[in-house]
Order: structure tokens, then C-alpha cells, then sequence
């Protein structure tokens, strides 16, 4: 339960903002309300679910507020693993990044963005196994998800042609070091697709409507 109600916030399934009713929960899900009530609170303690006054709960509101530190988290996590997986990648592995790749390739031929965004996150994970670090991978895993709601909600908007051929070209630049064995070409490969989608997601945020027109109307002050 815990991992399905996980998915469906990260997802956008249940939007931010969200009220999380555990009688409604428990029914849909067969249970008590106590492996309910545990499981909003497993996700309380990731920032998805709030509590409110009166022991209700929501779907933690997104807020960009700490962006800054997440971007330069996510920054340098993808230049480690990234360069990680360069330096010790197995064949196998290897053959799992090149085919997340060719599902990327086909997800975004598809143009459904909720199956594009899982194949880049299936690239990603699959390049975090190719680091064979775990421990790093654990962090690398948890920066991807915090991430996911931001992309869904300022990323994948204005996910275009232009977008979409740079986002490959990316991945294909990753992979292509990867399979190298080139880290420092790996870890700018990795580098430059972190900037690619932040840029984007600037973009996002920039006026749309309130630079196109005047306030002033044409109207003379009164004499």
C-alpha cells in the first residue's frame, strides 16, 4: 500500500493538495485504518503527505522553495554516478542502459509524457546500476523520485520536438561515454543533461501573459 500510494503522489495521480481521507483509503485498499494511518506517516516523513490540524492529511502542496538545493544535489549525485558507471561497467550492465535507451527512444516516438517519463527514469536507475554503488544509488534514487512531481509539473509541459531531440541526444551522449569507458566525458555528459532540464523548467516559470500587453490601455490621464 505504502509503495502504491508513493507512486500515485510521485505520479501526479493524486495531486498536491490533495485530501487523503483513511476511511476512503482503507476501502479501497482492504485494511484497517491503522496500516493506513502508518503509511501516510512513512510518506509524512519523505514530505509527500501532511498533517493537518485535527489529524487530517494531504498531499504535501509542491513548492519550489528549495529548488536550488536540490538541483545542485541531483547535480552532483548524476556527475558520480555517471562517472562511476564509465569506470566500472560490466557488459551486462551496459546492454541494460542501451536498451532503457532504445525504450526512451521509442517512449518518446509515442508522445504519452507519463510513459516518457518512466522510461528516462528506467535510464537513469539503469545507469545507477552500471556505478554498481549502492549506497549511492540509494541517494541517486531518492533525488530522481523528489524530482518527479517538478517534472510532471513544469518539465514535461512544455516537453517539445526541440526538447525531446536535445533529451535524446543527451542520453545518447551518456551512453555512448558509458560504454566508452571515457568517466570525464560521462560525468559533462551528465552534467549538461541536468542543466538541459533545469533550463527548461525556468522556462516554465517565466511569464506567459503579462508580458504581451499594456496596462496603460491608451488612456490619457485627465487634465
Amino acid at each position: 500500500m505504502y509503495e502504491e500510494l508513493r507512486e500515485d503522489i510521485l505520479s501526479l495521480r493524486m495531486a498536491p493538495g490533495t485530501a487523503l481521507d483513511e476511511v476512503a483509503l482503507a476501502a479501497r485498499f482492504g485494511l484497517s485504518r491503522t496500516p493506513v494511518r502508518e503509511a501516510l506517516l512513512m510518506l509524512s516523513r519523505e514530505d509527500l503527505v501532511t498533517f493537518l490540524p485535527g489529524r487530517s492529511a494531504i498531499v504535501t502542496p509542491h513548492t519550489m522553495s528549495n529548488a536550488h538545493e536540490y538541483m545542485d544535489t541531483l547535480m552532483l549525485l548524476s556527475r558520480a554516478i555517471n562517472r562511476l558507471a564509465a569506470e566500472v561497467r560490466t557488459p551486462d550492465a551496459l546492454a541494460v542502459v542501451r536498451r532503457c535507451q532504445a525504450r526512451y527512444s521509442t517512449a518518446v516516438e509515442g508522445g504519452d509524457i507519463h510513459a516518457i517519463a518512466a522510461a528516462d527514469l528506467a535510464f537513469h536507475l539503469a545507469i545507477s546500476e552500471a556505478s554498481a554503488n549502492g549506497f549511492l544509488g540509494n541517494f541517486y534514487r531518492l533525488a530522481l523520485d523528489y524530482g518527479r512531481r517538478m517534472h510532471l509539473l513544469h518539465y514535461y509541459p512544455i516537453f517539445n520536438a526541440e526538447e525531446a531531440e536535445r533529451s535524446l541526444a543527451e542520453h545518447a551522449a551518456m551512453a555512448a561515454a558509458i560504454e566508452a569507458g571515457d568517466a570525464m566525458r560521462s560525468e559533462e555528459a551528465a552534467s549538461a543533461h541536468v542543466m538541459s532540464e533545469l533550463r527548461v523548467v525556468q522556462r516554465s516559470l517565466e511569464p506567459k501573459v503579462g508580458v504581451n500587453f499594456s496596462l496603460g490601455n491608451g488612456l490619457r490621464s485627465p487634465k
